[in-house]
């Protein structure tokens, strides 16, 4: 995040737009910095989440000047695109197409600042990066480059090596076809409204109106088109779809927020044995009995990402193998949000919640411990992918 913001400080003072950094608690920082800039205005960008929500509503209660919250995390602003939260993708599918015209729009450039501000203290990056050794970490080793100028190559690249097998492999997991964009995406180094645009001007066709859509069975080979197609489903469909299921449910990160049919099927099975129970440290430190799930904990150790069709597998043994719903929902965020590269997102918790407690889905085959939430299984994996070449992958990391 520190270096992306360097080059974003260095973008700014080509443009006469003064950039301060400074460290301490959010509400005093910025409140004592309003009164000493004299501003005029406060604009945040948004986010969904409880904790960013909270901290906006506590500065703008405790300031006279105008206060406006942009959200440029999504394309459509979460609070025009649905004003409740959303039963499934299909649901607010049909609401994106409505508003997807309006908000399509590729934005002016930025423009040299007129006036040039009052010199103020702002901490230097060396010394934000000499501070942060203070916090805990978790060994990952993070292998993107950071920054906006490194986030607009790997969408490029994508586009010209990816983009026209993605719809068919961006599920395997022995390979890597995936766009590689989400930490650019969630530390606001590249935006979704940016991605969405150039991979339609590099497609150069209309995109099917984000309408859910299947491959032809035939002999076509998938397409660029097709690639478009499945990208646009999930940076605007899926990915709004988590933003609007964290800002209207209270409960995202907890059975609270699974549907009623999930949480009665789930708790019809909570006496159920498990075949087998791990505690904390053991996920953690990748010693369960099963090796698929071992390398998927693994590779999210090492690198801070694991594989997005993995996640599922990953999510849904942790059910499986523990003590209940609650603590392998409480399991699997910390895991994720400890290990990730993009850790405390709303695609993160959506997520869990849909492996785990059926959010956004639908009631399956009853079985045991599951209930009717959707199930998976190593054999299923094995059948569709090569599990022993996924694996092979990470134990050379």
């Amino acid at each position: 995040m520190l270096e992306g913001l360097e080059e974003v400080a260095e973008s700014l003072h080509s443009k006469n737009i003064p950039f301060i950094l400074r460290t301490g608690d959010s509400v005093t920082c910025i409140t004592s910095f309003i009164d000493e800039v004299k501003a005029g205005a406060l604009v945040f960008d948004f986010s969904p989440l409880k904790n960013a929500r909270a901290t906006i509503k506590k500065i703008a209660g405790l300031i006279t000047i105008a206060v406006t919250v942009v959200d440029t995390h999504n394309i459509i602003p979460v609070w025009i695109i649905s004003d409740k939260q959303e039963f499934a993708a299909h649901t607010l599918r049909r609401k994106v197409h409505k508003q997807l015209d309006t908000f399509l729009v590729t934005p002016p450039p930025l423009q040299n600042h007129p006036y040039t501000a009052t010199q103020v203290a702002s901490m230097s990056f060396s010394q934000a990066k000499e501070h942060i050794q203070n916090f805990p970490a978790a060994g990952i080793a993070v292998s993107y480059k950071p920054g906006e100028q490194a986030a607009s190559k790997q969408l490029q690249s994508f586009l010209e090596h990816n983009l026209n097998n993605y719809a068919l492999l961006r599920n395997d997991i022995a390979k890597d076809h995936q766009s590689g964009l989400s930490p650019y995406l969630h530390f606001g180094q590249i935006a979704s409204l940016r991605v969405v645009i150039e991979t339609i001007a590099y497609v150069n066709e209309a995109p099917l109106l984000l309408q859910s859509f299947k491959l032809a069975q035939s002999s076509e080979m998938p397409s660029v088109i097709d690639g478009m197609n499945t990208l646009l489903e999930e940076i605007i469909v899926r990915k709004e779809l988590a933003d609007n299921f964290c800002f209207y449910s209270e409960s995202y990160t907890s059975l609270k927020g699974a549907a009623a049919w999930a949480q009665a099927s789930l708790a019809s099975h909570a006496d159920d044995p498990r075949e087998f129970l791990y505690t904390q440290t053991e996920w953690e430190e990748c010693k369960t009995h099963d090796v698929v799930w071992n390398a998927a904990q693994a590779e999210l150790n090492k690198t801070g990402k694991m594989h997005g069709y993995l996640r599922m597998y990953w999510a849904k043994k942790i059910l499986e193998w523990s003590t209940s719903p609650e603590e392998a929902i409480k399991i699997a965020i910390y895991l994720n949000d400890t290990y990730s590269i993009d850790g405390g997102d709303p695609n993160g918790y959506a997520g869990i919640l849909w492996s785990i407690a059926g959010l956004h889905d639908r009631p399956w085959f009853d079985r045991p411990v599951y209930g009717k939430i959707r199930y998976m299984n190593e054999a299923g994996l094995r059948r569709k992918y090569d599990v022993n070449g996924y694996i092979e992958r990470v134990n050379k990391l």
